[in-house]
């Protein structure tokens, strides 16, 4: 971590050095936009931005039959990225770079050339998957993404990416294509597989206000109601993690095919958001066997749902709910889980400010039920 802690700020020098070689018309700084400097001959803009969410988390483990009641709890900091962005030569050509000061890692490192309404992607950034997982962490309405996105997200992953738009009457369509490693971002190693995903998101009502697509809450209130429905499929060949791009490395090999799609709904301050998706070995077998024979590991397959919604009042207070379950074939190994959650978010300055707590009852097929309590502040600068 240290060395890694090292190279961003030997990056970040190295930025600020090479416009400090330019003359700057244009440096700001602004709470959500970060510092921000751009050349006079606009060849060069950079913006440096950092977040901080602070969590403290109570878990109350109910009494059964078969269990005592118990109680932890943990204050961390669940988050802390540092980011920088922008463009160089010219607008056409952007780059992105996401350090996790926490984790000790980079997050995303990606360079995007945009013409007319394509953009090509290279390098390490998130998979056009899930609504929940493409939703910044730093823009959700709640304090962390469910139970479902946690085992059937395909997160980040290193490669080859095509994002294109195009209409249909008033209708917005957005297809993007991805050809990837499939090793995921942590824990990846060389590896004979590769992953080829693809999504398709229409918006029969026009674009979402302020970014909304892919951000929690009607913040913006939209004043006509506003959708979107989205499928997408991914297939990675010779997964070596439970989860295919991320999880815990288990030893063989499998394909792995994700499936899933979305709805989002958001009008005069109410969202309603909808996911589902499903996880298969294509040779339907999870296992993992040792060279007696005996089953060792397996992979996580199943499928599991999320519905989410909420309500932001006048004075930026959201009300908001969720029920999210699991459902994994081999429950020898997976637990069945399904939540459901209520939570309460204050937004100062939007998602750049904000506090947030919820309440989670998690029931566990064939284990110990708990009551989750969570506080959180967020800070984006």
């Amino acid at each position: 971590m240290k060395r890694s802690l090292q190279l961003v700020a030997l990056m970040a020098l190295i930025c600020i050095g090479g416009i400090e070689a330019q003359n700057l018309t244009d440096v700001s700084a602004a709470v959500g936009k970060g510092i921000q400097f751009k050349t006079d001959d606009d060849l060069f803009y950079l913006k440096f931005t950092t977040r901080i969410q602070t969590r403290w988390d109570f878990v109350n483990g109910l009494s059964d039959a078969s269990n005592d009641a118990y109680f932890e709890d943990k204050a961390w900091v669940k988050r802390a990225r540092i980011k920088f962005d922008g463009y160089f030569l010219n607008k056409n050509l952007v780059y992105k770079i996401e350090y996790d000061v926490v984790g000790g890692y980079v997050r995303d490192a990606i360079f995007k050339y945009k013409i007319n309404n394509v953009e090509l992607w290279f390098g390490q950034g998130k998979l056009p998957g899930n609504r929940e997982r493409v939703v910044s962490s730093g823009n959700m309405q709640m304090v962390d993404r469910s139970i479902f996105n946690r085992n059937y997200t395909l997160d980040r992953d290193v490669g080859v990416q095509l994002h294109h738009k195009f209409n249909i009457g008033k209708a917005i369509v957005y297809d993007r294509w991805a050809i990837t490693s499939g090793d995921g971002i942590r824990n990846n190693d060389y590896a004979p597989g590769v992953s080829l995903t693809g999504k398709l998101e229409v918006l029969p009502l026009g674009e979402f206000k302020s970014k909304g697509l892919y951000r929690s809450a009607d913040l913006a209130r939209e004043e006509t109601a506003k959708i979107a429905f989205a499928g997408y499929a991914n297939f990675n060949k010779s997964a070596y993690k439970d989860r295919g791009q991320v999880g815990s490395v288990i030893g063989g090999e499998a394909d792995l095919l994700n499936i899933g799609g979305d709805f989002l709904l958001k009008y005069r301050g109410f969202s309603l958001m909808l996911e589902a998706g499903g996880r298969w070995v294509t040779d339907d077998d999870e296992f993992i066997y040792d060279d007696d024979g005996d089953v060792v590991d397996v992979y996580y397959t199943g499928y599991g749902a999320n519905i989410q919604s909420g309500y932001i009042f006048m004075n930026n207070w959201e009300i908001s709910s969720r029920y999210s379950y699991t459902k994994p074939n081999q429950t020898a190994y997976n637990s069945e889980i399904i939540d459901q959650t209520i939570g309460v978010s204050k937004y100062v300055l939007g998602h750049n400010f904000k506090f947030q707590g919820d309440v989670t009852y998690r029931e566990i097929i064939g284990g110990q039920n708990e009551i989750i309590t969570r506080f959180q502040m967020e800070f984006q600068f």
